[in-house]
């Protein structure tokens, strides 16, 4: 299909990673591109907000050496010599009867030595891991390339105990969700993802978001009302602004909002659109005196999980020592539990409950808080629960229709590799337009 000339060749609705992805890519081809973006920051949820003495991250923080396209992107803009390991690894404490248990979530023998587990529920993990592990995903950034797993929940064979102190740890942490809601693709998916070192971008993943939006041209707070297809190619009517005339769109938004902008999108699409459901999260960073550092069972913890059952009526659901976030002292983020009704708190309450259940868990950190940053973030991540991955394998099969395609990670896995590579494959699908 050939395009006709317009403003631009192709606009980007988004400049979080996939937008900022796509635009790239298509770039690289030859074809001019426009990102419009509502907010007044590129990179969406992977954003760097500094401050004095300190950076404080949003999301899409860390990565491993499977992450293949984000690695690529590192290199490219000259950011691969800033990548480090974290010091604690996948390191975590998970809170269990009053204590601390100790698991390592990148090694295979990790749940043989987490002592929150019976030898019942180990077997449990070994037995649902096995099928896990005997499928290589072709792509970490994909969750279709796993498609065939995606028949059950994440905690299905797993024994309660198991799915409430193992699996739901990083889930409920990272993700906002509990294990059942979750399709043992996603599980699966995992198993691979946490190997070797777990990574990071000195001075904050932001700096990756501005230096790919550094090479584009970006619009920001501009508002997208609403995408008319032609008979030329796509018509972007903007609040307040002229409209934009392009040979081919790529919405690089949450799913809700693509559904909103494509009315007409196919059947198949429409469905995996319309059934995404996000998480939330809500936290807090303290700003500390001095470095509050943790160790459980010998080793350094870079997490603490606090699971549903042992919340026990409070807020915490976890905290993560970022310390080398700050110049001087220590940063602390401490989330509350997706169970604990957060979002009915307002800021300062949040802020005060958090602390307290902190200082109560560590009492070295009473008279240590120097500072308090309240995020809020919803959506924060697709929830790709049993059966949604097919879906969006059915979904992918009718891109791009007609002159427009979607990015996002709701598009492929919900992790930054996830992003990176869906803004990748909706950017080859709509340039073959142009070929």
């Amino acid at each position: 299909m050939n395009t006709a000339p317009g403003d631009v060749d192709v606009v980007v609705v988004g400049a979080g990673i996939a937008g900022l992805s796509a635009a790239r890519r298509l770039a690289a081809r030859g074809l001019s591109t426009l990102i419009l973006e509502r907010d007044a920051h590129v990179g969406g949820r992977i954003q760097t907000e500094r401050r004095p003495g300190v950076y404080l991250e949003h999301g899409g923080i860390f990565h491993t050496h499977g992450y293949r396209a984000m690695l690529g992107l590192l290199d490219e803009v000259g950011l691969a010599d800033d990548v480090v390991a974290t010091e604690t690894g996948f390191g975590c404490a998970v809170r269990h009867h009053g204590g601390w248990e100790h698991v390592d979530y990148g090694s295979l023998t990790g749940p043989l030595r987490f002592g929150a587990l019976t030898w019942k529920d180990r077997l449990s993990i070994l037995r649902a891991a096995a099928p896990a592990l005997l499928t290589r995903p072709a792509d970490l950034g994909d969750l279709t390339t796993l498609a065939r797993l995606d028949t059950r929940s994440a905690s299905a064979g797993l024994t309660r105990r198991a799915a409430t102190y193992f699996t739901a740890g990083p889930h409920e942490f990272l993700w906002g969700t509990p294990t059942d809601r979750l399709s043992f693709a996603m599980l699966a998916m995992q198993l691979h993802m946490y190997k070797g070192e777990l990574r990071e971008v000195r001075g904050g993943i932001g700096r990756l978001t501005d230096a790919i939006a550094s090479e584009l041209e970006v619009r920001t707070g501009t508002t997208v009302e609403r995408i008319e297809e032609t008979a030329e190619g796509v018509t972007v009517h903007l609040e307040g602004a002229e409209p934009v005339r392009a040979g081919a769109c790529i919405l690089a938004v949450p799913a809700d909002e693509a559904a909103r902008l494509w009315p007409h999108a196919p059947d198949a699409v429409r469905a995996h659109l319309t059934s995404m459901g996000y998480s939330r999260i809500d936290y807090v960073y303290l700003r500390t005196q001095g470095r509050v550092w943790m160790n459980a069972g010998g080793k350094p913890v870079g997490m603490e999980v606090v699971t549903e059952p042992e919340v026990n009526g409070g807020v915490l659901g976890g905290i993560y020592y970022a310390n080398t976030w700050a110049e001087r002292g220590g940063l602390l983020l401490v989330t509350a539990s997706p169970s604990a009704g957060a979002e009915r708190l307002d800021d300062a309450e949040l802020a005060d409950r958090l602390q307290t259940e902190a200082e109560k868990l560590h009492p070295e950190l009473v008279g240590q808080v120097t500072e308090r940053v309240v995020m809020r973030h919803h959506p924060y991540t697709p929830t790709f629960g049993p059966g949604s991955i097919r879906r969006l394998a059915s979904a992918r099969t009718q891109l791009p229709a007609g002159r427009i395609d979607l990015a996002g990670d709701h598009m492929t896995a919900p992790w930054v590799e996830g992003a990176v590579r869906s803004g990748q494959l909706a950017a080859e699908r709509i340039g073959a337009l142009f070929s």
